[in-house]
């Protein structure tokens, strides 16, 4: 998507009430706001110039070239009298020059094979900045992930602690009142501290995720747009073999590398063509002009003109063995470029699948963390209700509390670790983009297409 794209959907958004922030917003920002992301679209700028140089290559070229040269001449010649005057004395002129020259290339197979790999690179420039837009969308996930799950472990651990020391206080009472153990309040205190300890923590974690996705985007961290508390994780679509084979094809590694293939083999037919035959088209003109000065005598003419056009070739004989040197590298890097090609493909199929199974198995899982925090928390309820009868110890209540606590972060990191998974899968078959950032959006809030700004 290109910089004016994203300045008028930034605009766009600046006229629409204000929301809650979510992934689509992020990514704009992050397009108009990263450096990375900006040096990447100048590489990609500079990149689209050679298929410009390409075209260059069978236009004329014209060069001009002129000048002004003024001479002095003394002569001082010892002749009878009578003829003196004629041949002493000072005589000045000035003379000024000008050609200009014009060439049309006819049949030159070495540029049309020059031409074919400029072209090569200028797409190679427009599928890395595509790649590159993609690694943007999955930078901005990933930091806003992690903001949401910062967010969630602090609160989290905060209702831990608050549960711990209500736990402590109703030990405490019962201790005192003749009806528990004073182990009950030792060991309320401990589960206290130790959720107090990973709270600390989580706090500065929280705050590194939000500076950093706050350095992405320019952004405020703070109200994120969050998955639903319902969420279900629906398991994504096709099978794992039509994944790869797009992937194979698809993918922006693979696609640079093919670029890079056919600009290797140019490479070759480059210097394979250089020894043929050069046929241009050759046009010009030539005129000399008296500047000024005494020194006309009538034999040198004022002006001379010149006009010529015609075919010139041009036949390489010998170069000293280095453009056949250059096309055995050529050749060599041919090679390499073709097996640089292979070992994409093949980490497009990696790729492609630890996608499509953490999405798999990210449904799944979501799916079984949510019946487990349903269990967990009856389990909790069950704990407390036996501790009351005197059939639970106050261990068991904690164990209970905290095994809630962590099933509700691990739902919740399961959610945000599903929808990576999509946007990765997505990725991996380089169909990363504003419909599939939406999605998931949608996906999170469940807010229909017709009423997103």
């Amino acid at each position: 998507m290109s910089r004016v794209l994203f300045l008028a959907t930034a605009a766009m958004l600046s006229s629409t009430p204000a929301h809650a922030t979510d992934l689509v917003d992020a990514w704009r920002a992050a397009a108009l706001h990263d450096p990375d992301h900006q040096s990447a679209e100048a590489e990609r700028d500079a990149g689209q110039e050679a298929a410009v140089q390409a075209r260059a290559l069978k236009r004329p070229s014209v060069q001009v070239q002129a000048g002004y040269q003024y001479n002095m001449t003394e002569t001082n010649a010892q002749l009878p009298e009578d003829l003196t005057p004629v041949f002493t004395g000072q005589r000045s002129s000035g003379r000024a020059s000008v050609a200009v020259q014009a060439v049309q290339p006819i049949y030159d197979a070495a540029k049309g094979a020059q031409s074919t790999q400029l072209r090569e690179k200028a797409a190679i420039a427009d599928v890395q900045f595509e790649g590159e837009q993609q690694a943007l969308i999955l930078r901005v996930a990933d930091a806003y992930f992690s903001v949401l799950s910062g967010e969630d472990k602090l609160t989290s651990y905060t209702r831990q602690v608050e549960a711990a020391e209500q736990q402590r206080k109703g030990a405490q009472a019962r201790f005192d009142a003749g009806r528990a153990r004073i182990t009950d309040v030792r060991e309320a205190e401990a589960q206290r501290d130790a959720a107090e300890a990973q709270r600390i923590g989580a706090e500065a974690e929280l705050a590194y995720a939000r500076a950093a996705f706050s350095e992405l985007t320019g952004l405020g961290a703070e109200g994120l747009e969050r998955p639903a508390a319902d969420f279900v994780a629906p398991v994504p679509t096709g099978s794992l073999q039509d994944i790869q084979e797009r992937a194979e094809t698809r993918a922006p590694a693979v696609r640079a590398a093919e670029h890079s293939a056919r600009a290797a083999g140019a490479e070759i037919d480059r210097y394979g063509l250089s020894g043929r035959p050069v046929i241009e088209g050759v046009a010009g003109y030539q005129g000399q002009f008296r500047m000024g000065g005494d020194g006309g005598n009538g034999i040198v003419p004022d002006r001379i003109q010149t006009a010529s056009a015609g075919v010139r070739l041009t036949v390489p004989l010998y170069a000293g063995g280095g453009i056949q040197s250059k096309e055995r590298e050529a050749q060599a890097n041919a090679t390499k470029a073709l097996r640089d090609l292979d070992a994409a493909r093949r980490d497009a199929r990696l790729q492609a699948q630890q996608a499509w199974q953490a999405a798999s198995t990210g449904a799944r899982r979501v799916a079984a963390l949510n019946t487990a925090l349903r269990s967990a928390d009856l389990q909790q309820s069950a704990a407390a209700t036996g501790r009351d009868v005197g059939i639970r110890t106050q261990n068991d209540v904690l164990n209970a509390q905290s095994q809630s606590f962590a099933t509700d972060r691990d739902r919740a990191q399961a959610v945000y670790d599903y929808i990576l998974a999509r946007l990765k899968l997505a990725a991996s078959t380089g169909d990363l983009g504003f419909e599939e950032l939406d999605e998931a959006d949608r996906l999170m809030t469940s807010i229909r297409p017709e009423t997103r700004p």
